[in-house]
């Protein structure tokens, strides 16, 4: 017997930074996802990837079950996720592994229980919860819990280049150039949550462009600034980023000319960097079951 667990991924954060000292962000799902299959077998095991490995066996272990009894557990993951470009594609494995692993066991966890559990393995995201949050990504402590956004997507512009997220955690100055981009981040949670509450998109898109420009200190985006240019030409809500990662995504309303959007920007010199340039809708967070994975399918 077979059992499934299926995550989003995201499209970077919101906003993301220093608060009260700690690090903190807030970033959304998207509608392209990681599926991780189980399945007991005594003839080719397939491992799957370490880190989900390791997903599936703190499962294991908080239930008290001995992690031997995984050795015969085949892992496969199938994820639509770009990897190395900010798009939550590990976590997104390991979210998916967990939950086919509760699955499995017939156990059920929270959000944040899974998030725990995560953390553990790598610093990791906010989209494993059911709704948008001030989440540490390095203890999966919630400072805030934050309004639902209805209606959106978001024109994702990707480039062949990637990025390790570990990696630039552990640049020089990392922490120093965090901190002085404290009072911007500040300002952009509070209006992130100021929007998500009054579901006012533009206070939303404000915040993300402000901690998006903030973040060009620790990792320029290339023509950052001319894709701002661009999303007020059309209307848009504003431009977010993968602070950790390469993609940037302009935020609209889903009754916009995603098309026409998307068009310009390959007509653009943008276009020469950002190589693969799409819409996604903006999806709620959190593991899902196969089921709930298939009616998400239907509507895209």
């Amino acid at each position: 017997m077979k059992f499934y667990g299926v995550c989003p991924a995201s499209c970077g954060e919101f906003v993301q930074g220093i608060l009260d000292n700690e690090e903190y962000l807030s970033s959304y799902a998207i509608n392209l996802f990681s599926v991780a299959t189980l399945e007991e077998s005594n003839d080719i095991i397939y491992k799957g990837p370490r880190k989900s490995r390791r997903a599936m066996e703190l499962v294991f272990e908080k239930f008290n079950i001995p992690v031997e009894d995984t050795k015969n557990i085949s892992l496969n993951i199938n994820s639509q996720i770009p990897v190395g470009k900010g798009m939550a594609s590990s976590t997104a494995d390991i979210g998916a592994t967990i939950k086919a692993t509760l699955s499995m066991l017939n156990k059920t966890l929270t959000g944040e229980e899974i998030s725990k559990l995560a953390v553990k393995i790598e610093a990791t995201d906010s989209l494993l919860l059911n709704q948008h949050s001030i989440f540490n990504p390095l203890t999966a402590d919630i400072k805030k819990y934050l309004g639902g956004i209805n209606d959106t997507k978001v024109v994702i512009l990707e480039p062949n280049d990637i990025l390790n997220t570990k990696l630039i955690r552990t640049m020089p100055n990392y922490k120093m150039y965090k901190m002085q981009n404290k009072e911007i981040i500040k300002k952009s949670f509070d209006l992130l949550d100021e929007g998500l509450a009054k579901k006012d998109l533009n206070l939303i898109g404000r915040a993300c462009t402000y901690s998006g420009l903030a973040n060009e200190n620790i990792h320029q985006k290339p023509f950052l600034k001319d894709i701002i240019e661009v999303s007020d030409k059309f209307g848009c809500y504003g431009v977010n980023i993968a602070h950790s990662g390469t993609v940037v995504g302009i935020l609209m309303h889903k009754e916009m000319d995603d098309k026409r959007i998307i068009q310009y920007l390959k007509e653009n010199e943008i276009s020469q960097y950002y190589k693969k340039i799409y819409t996604s809708d903006i999806i709620d967070g959190k593991v899902r079951e196969e089921e709930e994975w298939n009616i998400l399918k239907i509507q895209k």
